[in-house]
């Protein structure tokens, strides 16, 4: 059961079984056996602002904006007893705009959290959030980016209804996938 992750420029990396469940496999095992509040700990130690963590069952994932123009979704986890953040996807996303990327699992994957929408928001957006999923986990944008985790498998760009929520209550909303200047 492949991985896909969608964005503007249309399908831009699968992973195989083996590689999925390696990940997750070490995700859900090391999660299960930290204690209360190590992932935060581990995040923070990592450079990881742990107010960006989602805690999508199986991982504690984070997106995080690079200094390439990049925004990268990364797992915090253990390796050989120490915590370390592996990257699960990367798209374009550059600082201070709104751009909305898409992984989705399909299949019988066995996992709760299926698919992560993420992306970065432009300054002064303090969520976002996605219709017609009211069991999604995230949204608060942290340093310029954000993630939602949805138990949903195999959605399409067109299954996504979204709205950045600014303070003064102004909202950005629409459907489908973007890249940062569209």
């Amino acid at each position: 059961m492949p991985w896909l992750v969608i964005d503007e420029g249309g399908v831009r990396n699968q992973q195989g079984p083996v590689a999925r469940a390696s990940l997750i496999g070490s995700v859900v095992l090391a999660i299960a056996c930290a204690p209360t509040g190590m992932p935060a700990a581990a995040a923070a130690r990592l450079g990881i602002n742990p107010a960006d963590l989602v805690d999508a069952g199986s991982a504690e994932l984070a997106p995080m904006v690079r200094a390439d123009g990049r925004v990268s979704v990364v797992a915090v986890h253990q390796r050989n007893g120490e915590w370390v953040a592996d990257p699960i996807a990367s798209s374009t996303g550059p600082v201070h705009a709104d751009s909305l990327h898409l992984i989705t699992y399909g299949g019988a994957t066995g996992d709760e959290w299926n698919t992560f929408v993420f992306g970065t928001a432009a300054p002064g957006t303090l969520r976002v959030e996605l219709a017609n999923f009211p069991d999604q986990r995230g949204g608060t944008v942290v340093d310029g980016a954000w993630i939602i985790a949805l138990r949903e498998k195999d959605l399409t760009p067109q299954d996504i209804e979204w709205r950045f929520i600014r303070p003064d209550g102004e909202v950005r909303s629409g459907v489908g996938i973007f890249p940062p200047d569209a």
